[in-house]
């Protein structure tokens, strides 16, 4: 790599007699990579694909020849550091029928959210590789001097490519250089003139799409990109992904490689396995045989968050709270009689008494000036209505006393009342899980999780529509609920680095069984399961 690859390829090509007669171009070929390794093709792509953490294996056999033929092979360990920023470290040898490069790669990319579903990535890929003669069993003439061809029989050579990336809602543009800086530690210099870099810019598109039962989170993705190769024509490819949680299908064109096909199953819930096959279109290449591409991958931890597993229907009926608001209006229309009734018990107490007072009036007008005691006696007549009324007006603010605090005392019963029901509802609910789990049973059915507390959350049952591990589709995934008009949120779980979007809490596990089973009232017809969080 530290010469110009394409004069070697083409010397080689004069020189030996069974060297290939098509000179490669110096990329690393990874133009069909999709659904696995696509770090390779930008160093931001490992922040989307891959998640949360994998293993994944990509190989290619180009233009397959009896002796010799060009391979390139990438083993990848990668995964999430956060919903942010996500690592990776491989195995990567690249031979390119003049050069043989074997050595590693490192891989970290970071997210900067932007609002509004804007997002800025950057990411950057640093290879070590040593670059030596693909095949040394042919040497040139040595009475023919070529200084390309001076040069030692190993290099070691630190490249790297950096990449970058804008997004927003799904559309995508982004750029990388496969070698912007490198250094040949055998020369001491650039490995790379000016002239020989490699450089690559795309656009894409992530649509989801609906398939079939049984096969969720579907979503197409085509991405147009034009790549700069140096000595060689610019190309320029268009590849198609259809991928799903049980299979995915892929189609691609390159200017220079010709069209290629591909198709993946995931087995086991962890497995991937995938083929591709490429042939030549070009007058140059398209008398070559077929390339081949083999992918494998397999997931570590939990499955992928988008396979989930859902239950099957549950024939318990939840405890219904209807009746005490019935109690509530029952009371309060007794108590309403009851201030009618005590209204007119005054009534009667007010006409008597000023019934008594005329009486004694009257008898008080036979006998006045008779007697100085008449007098006496009229003066204490007035005293007694004036004290009967301060005891009627008494009485009235002491009964509509009484009657006020019996209303409250009733509300706050009634209040009381719901809460218990509630709280038993709630005990039985809780008497119901821990029978399950000492029987061995499942807590529920379908999948279910549980954790301990989680900080900002309230305990109770989450019903779960899905998990990110990304917050762009996180946040297009809320935006489709709310105009479904569900008011869906989400929590960040730390031990699983996801995002789970709920569409509604519960206070029991029986209210979140109903909830999944009816598909959440007819308003989302998808898959569903439930989280619970124990404690506060």
């Amino acid at each position: 790599m530290d010469k110009k690859y394409a004069i070697y390829a083409v010397l080689f090509a004069i020189m030996f007699s069974h060297a290939q007669e098509v000179a490669l171009p110096t990329d690393l070929r990874q133009h069909n990579i999709t659904e696995f390794n696509s770090s390779l093709f930008n160093p931001v792509f490992s922040l989307d694909r891959n998640n949360p953490e994998s293993i994944a294996w990509w190989s290619r056999y180009q233009w397959q020849t009896i002796d010799g033929d060009p391979t390139s092979m990438f083993l990848n360990y990668s995964r999430k550091i956060n919903t942010q920023s996500s690592i990776g470290v491989g195995f990567i040898q690249n031979n390119t029928g003049v050069f043989l490069n074997t050595g590693g790669v490192l891989n970290y990319a970071y997210a900067f959210d932007l609002g509004n579903n804007m997002q800025l990535s950057v990411g950057l890929n640093v290879f070590g590789f040593n670059s030596e003669i693909a095949d040394d069993r042919y040497n040139p003439n040595p009475e023919i001097s070529i200084p390309q061809l001076e040069l030692s029989k190993n290099a070691f050579i630190m490249q790297f490519a950096p990449g970058v990336r804008f997004s927003v809602d799904g559309f995508s543009v982004g750029f990388n250089a496969e070698n912007l800086f490198d250094y040949n530690f055998s020369t001491n210099k650039s490995a790379s003139e000016s002239d020989e870099k490699i450089y690559i810019g795309m656009v894409d598109y992530r649509l989801p799409v609906t398939l079939f039962s049984g096969v969720d989170n579907a979503y197409l993705l085509p991405m147009l990109y034009v790549k700069s190769v140096p000595y060689g024509d610019t190309q320029v490819g268009l590849n198609a992904l259809l991928s799903s949680n049980k299979f995915w299908v892929q189609g691609g064109y390159n200017s220079f490689y010709g069209i290629s096909g591909g198709l993946g199953g995931r087995f086991f819930k962890h497995l991937s396995l995938g083929v591709l096959i490429e042939a030549g279109l070009d007058a140059e290449v398209k008398d070559q045989d077929p390339s081949f591409e083999v992918i494998a991958a397999y997931t570590l931890g939990s499955p992928d968050a988008r396979k989930k597993v859902i239950g099957f229907d549950v024939d318990e009926v939840p405890v219904e709270l209807g009746e005490p608001a019935v109690d509530i209006q029952m009371e309060e229309e007794a108590q309403i009689a009851e201030e009618d009734k005590i209204k007119k018990d005054l009534s009667k107490a007010e006409a008597l008494a000023a019934k008594n007072a005329q009486k004694k009036s009257r008898k008080q007008k036979r006998v006045r000036g008779k007697k100085k005691r008449a007098l006496e006696e009229e003066l204490r007549i007035a005293e007694e209505l004036a004290e009967a009324k301060r005891l009627k007006e008494q009485q009235e603010a002491e009964a509509l006393a009484r009657a006020i605090q019996m209303k409250e005392q009733k509300r706050l019963d009634s209040i009381k009342a719901i809460e218990l029901a509630l709280a038993k509802k709630i005990q039985d609910d809780l008497d119901m899980i821990a029978a399950r789990k000492k029987a061995g049973k499942a807590v529920t059915q379908g999948h279910y999780e549980e954790v301990e507390k989680l900080q900002g959350q309230k305990a109770g049952f989450y019903l779960i529509g899905n998990v990110y591990g990304t917050s762009r589709y996180r946040d297009i995934f809320v935006e489709s609920l709310k105009k479904k008009g569900i008011d869906a949120k989400f929590f960040y779980l730390e031990s699983t680095k996801w995002d789970y979007v709920y569409l509604e809490r519960f206070d029991t596990l029986s209210e979140a069984e109903k909830a999944r089973d009816n598909d959440y009232n007819g308003m989302y017809s998808e898959k569903t399961w439930i989280f619970r969080i124990i404690g506060e």
